[in-house]
């Protein structure tokens, strides 16, 4: 394990980072309803927040200490065999985020669900990656906008369905703090929802059809031949005409 991946961890077992999980997971219960097909697949984090549902399925997760463990950017699946995957946090530490987001669409089934958890520039968050040591985890990440996001997805055909803001409270890396500030989660959504520190962004994976359509009109004369036509004036008249 790398030591960017354990001061990773570190952080998500710290305060901040129970925070952060425990506000995702509330969140994706919530958002359940997106969540259809049998294969649903988490990639990355520390432990599986895959919502619960009323039908049977299988939950997978896919990260360095889990039961499965693969690049995000070449995953291990074959084309059209995953129903909705979650990617927590994984654009923002991807060398090559656009290639996450082409594995996604290769393995999603078609209507199948993407699941985005991304922390938002616009924020207190934003902020304080401004303010950070960008070796320091989270804040070494790129954070990206939500319409940078929707701007990569509909290139891939893929429509936001739903989209939801989280994390109110400043980002400070102390329990009793965050217990003092709680407040603000539940006022954030009335008074200033534009700035949650994250975004859970859902968008289904379109196809487009791809059998032809038969044309049955032609195109035709716009003054067919022998109606509303004369033979053509000359300057020359015939030798009997004279």
């Amino acid at each position: 394990m790398s030591v960017k991946t354990k001061m990773m961890m570190q952080w998500w077992h710290g305060p901040l980072g129970q925070y952060v999980l425990t506000q995702e997971k509330n969140v994706l219960q919530t958002l359940s309803r997106h969540f259809y097909g049998y294969f649903h697949l988490q990639i990355d984090g520390i432990e599986n927040i895959l919502p619960q549902v009323i039908h049977s399925n299988k939950q997978t997760l896919m990260a360095e200490q889990a039961e499965l463990n693969g690049e995000a950017e070449c995953l291990p699946f074959k084309c059209y065999s995953v129903d909705n995957l979650l990617l927590p946090h994984v654009l923002e530490f991807s060398s090559d985020p656009h290639q996450v987001l082409r594995e996604a669409e290769r393995v999603l089934v078609a209507d199948g669900s993407l699941i985005l958890c991304s922390f938002n520039p616009l924020s207190l968050w934003g902020l304080r990656r401004l303010f950070s040591w960008k070796s320091a985890p989270p804040w070494d990440g790129h954070f990206f906008t939500q319409a940078r996001l929707k701007d990569w997805l509909s290139l891939l055909n893929f429509e936001v369905v739903a989209t939801e803001k989280i994390l109110f409270c400043p980002p400070v890396n102390k329990a009793n703090w965050l217990k003092k500030l709680v407040f603000m989660d539940r006022w954030g959504n009335q008074f200033w929802s534009l700035f949650g520190g994250a975004t859970v962004l859902v968008a289904t994976k379109r196809t487009i059809p791809l059998t032809p359509i038969k044309l049955d009109w032609r195109y035709k004369p716009f003054f067919p031949a022998g109606r509303f036509t004369k033979k053509p004036v000359t300057r020359w008249t015939s030798k009997s005409g004279h």
